[in-house]
């Protein structure tokens, strides 16, 4: 009678398997190579297009829907430009001085096919981080990199969802 209960339950919820996985990924797409990000915004920071790069390639290898590899052996590449980066008051404290700032990076990214050679997406993406002003321009960086982060997410579930 156990035996029965258990496999009844198996059966019945064996089938039951859901995923997002790849759900907008072409045929023959498994393999992508991200280029380093081309920086058209001006900013001046000479680590921001390779610290989001970075960040994007490691957002593929952990989710591992895709793997990454080189652009000579990739059947897809992510081809980004970082198009402006701005900051602004987030928050004013009670002596009208800024007491936080939000800088906002926007980017524009270009998913295609190397093997058609055929354009899958385009996709402008755009996300912010905040930081204290009063601790110095680490703390910018800090922000930036909360950013970068939440870009570099954005841009993945772009890549292997259609949502």
């Amino acid at each position: 009678m156990r035996f029965s209960a258990i496999l009844a339950l198996l059966v019945a919820f064996g089938g039951c398997t859901y995923s997002f996985r790849g759900a907008s990924l072409p045929p023959g797409v498994r393999t992508v190579a991200v280029q380093v990000f081309d920086d058209r915004s001006g900013f001046g920071d000479p680590n921001l297009r390779v610290n989001l790069t970075n960040m994007l390639t490691q957002q593929l290898v952990s989710d591992n829907t895709l793997q990454v590899t080189n652009m000579s052996t990739a059947d897809a590449a992510v081809i980004g430009t970082i198009s402006s980066v701005t900051t602004q008051p987030a928050a004013i404290t009670g002596n009208e001085q800024v007491g936080r700032w939000q800088i906002t990076v926007n980017v524009s990214v270009r998913f295609e096919n190397l093997k058609t050679q055929k354009n899958i997406w385009t996709k402008e993406f755009s996300d912010w981080g905040e930081y204290d002003p009063s601790a110095g321009p680490s703390n910018r960086d800090a922000g930036l990199s909360q950013a970068e982060d939440k870009l570099s997410q954005d841009i993945l579930l772009a890549l292997v969802t259609n949502w």
